[in-house]
C-alpha cells in the first residue's frame, strides 16, 4: 500500500468512492519501439506475482495519466508529477486487478495461455504486482517515479542496427496500413510524434519517416540516452538496465538477474526456476530470421552507412549507451 495513500485521500476527497490500494507498486518496463520490450514482459507474465495491466496503456496515459503518449509524444519530468495522476493511475491499475479476477478474464487468459502460451492462468492476488511496459515512457522516467516513488524500473536496450532495421519494417508496415508517418519533434527531449499526413508536399522530409531514414538511427540515439540519464538518478534498487542482445542469447541468466531485481515473495522461488529454465521461442514479428544479425541482410548499404554517420556525429552519446550495454551484460 502507498505511502501517500492517506494524503492523497485528503488531496482529493473521495467522497465515498473506493479507496485505490495495491499491495505492491507497479513495475515499469521501457526500450525503443523493436527492443523487446514486449517481449520481456510476456516472458515475466508466467510468475504468479507478475500481472500485466493490458497493453501499451498509452492513451491511458494521454487521458488520466498527465502525460501525452498518442500523437504527440511529450517529456515530462519528476517536477510535473502530480498527486492526482498517481491517484487516477493507481485507481486503474487496482480496478484492472480487481476486474481481472471475474471468471471471463480467467477465460480470456486462458485462451492466450492454450493459444499463444503467453502468461498464466491463476496469480497471487494478494502480492501482485502490476506490471506496464510503454515505449512511450522512455522520455518519461523522472516523471513515472515522480508519480511512484521507490518503484522499479527496467530499461531494455537493442544494438542500434538491429532496432534501426526492425524500426523500419514496423513503420512501412505502419505506413502501408495506416499512412502514418513518425516525425522527429523540435522538443530535443521528445519522443516519436506520429500522424496521418493529407498533404505530402508539406512534409519536412529530413525529420520524418517514411523519407528520412537516417532519423530512426538518431532517435535511437536520443531517446536512449535521454533515458540512461534519468534512469541513473534512481537509486540502484529500483533501476535495472538489460541488453536486448544478452537477452537473446543468455536468457536464463539475465531472467534471473530480473527477477532478483524485482524481489517477490521467496515462496514462489520454485516458479523462477521453472520461467528461467524454459528458453522463449523468438517470434518475428517483422521479418524472418535471426533477431541478432537479420538487420546485415535488411538493411541498404546506404542505410548502413547512414546509421554510420549518425555515430559519427554523435560519437560521446553513442559511447555512453555501448558502455550501459556492456555492463548490462
Amino acid at each position: 500500500m502507498f505511502k501517500t495513500r492517506q494524503k492523497l485521500r485528503k488531496i482529493l476527497g473521495t467522497q465515498g468512492e473506493p479507496d485505490p490500494q495495491l499491495t505492491r507498486l507497479p513495475l515499469f518496463i521501457t526500450g525503443t519501439m523493436r527492443s523487446g520490450t514486449t517481449l520481456l514482459v510476456n516472458k515475466l507474465s508466467e510468475h504468479p506475482q507478475l500481472f500485466k495491466i493490458g497493453d501499451e496503456l498509452n492513451h491511458i496515459w494521454t487521458k488520466i495519466g498527465g502525460a501525452s503518449c498518442v500523437g504527440i509524444c511529450e517529456h515530462k519530468s519528476e517536477k510535473e508529477a502530480d498527486n492526482y495522476y498517481t491517484y487516477q493511475m493507481t485507481n486503474y491499475f487496482s480496478q484492472y486487478i480487481h476486474n481481472s479476477k471475474n471468471i471471463v478474464r480467467k477465460l480470456m487468459r486462458l485462451y492466450w495461455y492454450q493459444k499463444h502460451n503467453i502468461g498464466r492462468i491463476n496469480y497471487d492476488w494478494d502480492e501482485i504486482v502490476p506490471m506496464n511496459k510503454s515505449t512511450h515512457l522512455m522520455n518519461k522516467i523522472g516523471y513515472v517515479n515522480g508519480l511512484f516513488p521507490g518503484a522499479k524500473i527496467i530499461l531494455i536496450i537493442r544494438d542500434i542496427y538491429g532496432q534501426s532495421s526492425s524500426q523500419k519494417f514496423h513503420f512501412d508496415e505502419d505506413f502501408k496500413t495506416r499512412q502514418m508517418y513518425n516525425f522527429v519533434p523540435d522538443d530535443t527531449s521528445g519522443c516519436w510524434t506520429r500522424r496521418q499526413v493529407k498533404n505530402v508536399d508539406d512534409l519536412n522530409t529530413d525529420k520524418v519517416y517514411p523519407g528520412n531514414f537516417s532519423v530512426i538511427p538518431a532517435m535511437w540515439l536520443r531517446l536512449n540516452s535521454l533515458a540512461l540519464d534519468e534512469i541513473n538518478e534512481l537509486p540502484e534498487s529500483q533501476r535495472l538496465v538489460i541488453s536486448y542482445e544478452d537477452l537473446v542469447q543468455n536468457q536464463s541468466v539475465v531472467l534471473k538477474k530480473v527477477f532478483e531485481f524485482i524481489g517477490l515473495n521467496p515462496h514462489h522461488e520454485h516458479e523462477v526456476e521453472k520461467i528461467c529454465s524454459q528458453v522463449m521461442k523468438f517470434r518475428n514479428t517483422t521479418t524472418a530470421g535471426n533477431p541478432l544479425n537479420k538487420w546485415k541482410k535488411l538493411l541498404t548499404q546506404k542505410e548502413v552507412e547512414q546509421i554510420n554517420e549518425q555515430i559519427t556525429a554523435n560519437r560521446d552519446v553513442y559511447d555512453k549507451i555501448q558502455q550501459a550495454i556492456e555492463s548490462a551484460g
